[in-house]
């Protein structure tokens, strides 16, 4: 019977694991110093509230966005069974 546990523990652990990945976006020459940070929120994949790197980057011309799927971020997918789940967007100019 523990041996029944331990596998579908290990099975659904499987599942639910997601890499730390980041999209990183330069736009114009680029950034190197962080400016602004948000959260992209998600209910069963689909955007319900969107960063916007535009406004965030304060009207820069020369700006570096990251979006990454951090610890935090799969701790919130965890707890929710995928339900809910965050993506941070970091801005810099």
């Amino acid at each position: 019977m523990k041996k029944i546990i331990k596998s579908a523990l290990l099975i659904a652990l499987a599942l639910n694991l997601t890499s730390c990945y980041i999209n990183t976006v330069v736009v114009g020459k680029g950034g190197s110093k962080e400016a602004a940070r948000s959260k992209s929120w998600y209910i069963l994949g689909n955007r319900i509230s969107e960063a916007n790197p535009q406004t965030m980057a304060g009207g820069a011309t020369d700006y570096t966005v990251d979006q990454r799927f951090n610890f935090v971020d799969y701790i919130i997918n965890s707890i929710t069974f995928g339900l809910i789940g965050s993506r941070t967007v970091i801005v810099k100019k």
